[in-house]
């Protein structure tokens, strides 16, 4: 039915300055800005994360994304004044969760080596 993931969509409340947040904090390359809404490509994946003006909600969906220097990574969001937090080890998964300017959730992991 369903051939992958094609886009994570993020509700934010000023599309401007988060996309300015998206491109030099989580350094995504952007992709294409319609005015409505600004599509990112993270990482080599097909999967995008796209961003658009509207209310921001609370959800139990979280955005997960993979990195392979997890410390690296973390140190470099605490430089530019994310909140980053603890890193935490789960069943063969060290990761750490984040925030970005609307409180939307993140999560960054890395598989132990088994």
């Amino acid at each position: 039915m369903f051939s992958k993931i094609d886009t994570i969509h993020i509700s934010v409340t000023d599309l401007e300055r988060a996309r300015l947040w998206y491109k030099t904090v989580l350094e995504l390359e952007e992709l294409f800005h319609t005015g409505y809404y600004i599509v990112f490509k993270v990482g080599s994946g097909e999967a995008s994360i796209t961003i658009q003006e509207g209310e921001v909600r609370s959800s139990s969906t979280k955005t997960i994304l993979f990195s392979d220097a997890l410390e690296e990574t973390r140190l470099k969001l605490l430089d530019r004044k994310v909140k980053a937090g603890d890193i935490r080890t789960d069943d063969g998964v060290t990761y750490f969760e984040f925030k970005d300017l609307d409180g939307n959730p993140f999560e960054v992991c890395h598989f132990l080596a088994m």
